[in-house]
C-alpha cells in the first residue's frame, strides 16, 4: 500500500496564498455557476448541539463540485461565550477531498 499523505493547511498558510479580491471572487462565481447547471451537491446544513449550558453550536455543511472534482465538508463552532477567552465567537474547519488524487 502507497503511503497516504495528508496536507494540512493553517490561517498562516492560506494568507500566504495571497489570493487577490479577483481570484476570490472568480471561484464563488464558478462555484455558484456550477451549481446552477446542476454539476454540485450541496447538502442540507446539520446542526449539532452539544449542551444548552455551552450556548452555541456546530453547524456541518457538506458538498461536491463536479467541474473541479473536489467533495468538502465544513464544520463551523459557534459559541456565544468564546469572547470571554478572548476567541472570536466561530472557529471553522474545512476538509476538502480531490477525487482524482484521493491522497
Amino acid at each position: 500500500m502507497e503511503n497516504i499523505t495528508p496536507h494540512y493547511l493553517n490561517a498562516r498558510d492560506v494568507q500566504t496564498l495571497d489570493m487577490t479580491t479577483q481570484e476570490i471572487i472568480k471561484a464563488q462565481e464558478d462555484s455558484l455557476a456550477a451549481q446552477g447547471r446542476g454539476e454540485s451537491v450541496i447538502e442540507p446544513r446539520m446542526h449539532l448541539r452539544p449542551d444548552p449550558a455551552f450556548r452555541g453550536h456546530f453547524n456541518v455543511l457538506r458538498g461536491y463540485i463536479a467541474p473541479i472534482g473536489i467533495a468538502g465538508i465544513k464544520v463551523v463552532g459557534d459559541f456565544i461565550d468564546n469572547y470571554k477567552l478572548g476567541y472570536p465567537s466561530e472557529f471553522g474547519m474545512l476538509t476538502l477531498m480531490d477525487l482524482a488524487n484521493p491522497q
